[in-house]
């Protein structure tokens, strides 16, 4: 029994996945970048410096911390740590205790207990809260079209919190478009892993969804075939090599398919070389 229950709450716990900012933002109904008032960790009291989301009812409020139940634990939530004088900006839902009764206006939680917090940066602080203002004002938007459009304008921006962002809702909608590819290419050298993967992957969405409806998307096919083709060879990372193979598989052509098949005997990583043997596969079955 007990096997089971630590398999359960495993499972649980890797299902749990860290939220966005952007994703923090529109599920927090008062968002809020507030200084603590105390070391205390029972009910910090903080003091709201700025409102970005939301009406806070008063301008000190009150934290309600995770607590753990022992019936149903999570340990995979933590308690977050307040320290008088830190600033922090704080992802709040109303407080309702264990019986579902709250503990007056002013009683907050934190977002997901230990998602709720996002201490300021010592430098950077001016890019987090120009994204916060930003992500806001594009939640506020009623047209979905609208949404879509400032992501995808996102993808350009100069401030990574906001490129993060637009990745991270791009894919998960399918936002991009053939218009973005430009963006998109200019991301592909950015120093971040991440952007770098992120950008591929909606490249290979794009292609994807322009080849099923059979278009061609893609201006100057044949030079992005080769910006893409080099990541692959050459970046350092295995994730973006990984991504720069779905890329080029969304090519659906001979010359993909030949150089699927080479990266897949000579990539010096396993996964790539088995994403690469995996989607040559899948593009011989679709050429033939």
């Amino acid at each position: 029994m007990l096997a089971l229950l630590a398999s359960a709450q495993g499972r649980a716990s890797a299902a749990v996945e860290p939220l966005t900012l952007y994703q923090k933002i529109a599920r927090a109904p008062l968002v809020v970048r507030a200084r603590a008032l105390s070391d205390a960790t029972r009910r910090p009291r903080v003091e709201v410096t700025e409102v970005f989301k939301g009406s806070p009812p008063s301008r000190i409020l009150t934290v309600a911390p995770h607590l753990e139940d022992q019936a149903s634990p999570t340990p995979w939530l933590k308690r977050e740590v307040f320290h008088k004088g830190e600033e922090s900006i704080l992802f709040l839902t109303p407080y309702l205790d264990e019986f579902g009764r709250d503990e007056g206006p002013d009683t907050f939680a934190l977002l997901n207990a230990d998602q709720g917090k996002l201490e300021v940066p010592s430098e950077g602080a001016d890019a987090l809260v120009e994204a916060l203002r930003r992500i806001v004002a594009v939640n506020s938007l009623s047209q979905h079209d609208l949404q879509a459009e400032a992501l995808r304008g996102m993808l350009g921006d100069r401030n990574p919190y906001l490129v993060e962002a637009a990745l991270t809702e791009c894919a998960k909608f399918r936002l991009a478009e053939s218009g973005d590819i430009g963006r998109l290419m200019v991301l592909i050298e950015n120093r971040r892993d991440s952007f770098r993967a992120g950008s591929l992957a909606l490249v290979a969405q794009v292609l994807t969804d322009a080849s099923a409806s059979g278009r061609d998307a893609v201006e100057g096919r044949a030079a992005v075939f080769e910006k893409i083709a080099a990541t692959a060879r050459l970046d350092s990372s295995e994730l973006v090599r990984t991504r720069a193979v779905d890329a080029i598989e969304a090519f659906a052509d001979r010359p993909a398919l030949s150089l699927l098949e080479n990266i897949g005997v000579k990539d010096a990583s396993q996964s790539v070389r088995y994403a690469a043997q995996v989607g040559a596969y899948r593009l011989r079955e679709k050429l033939h």
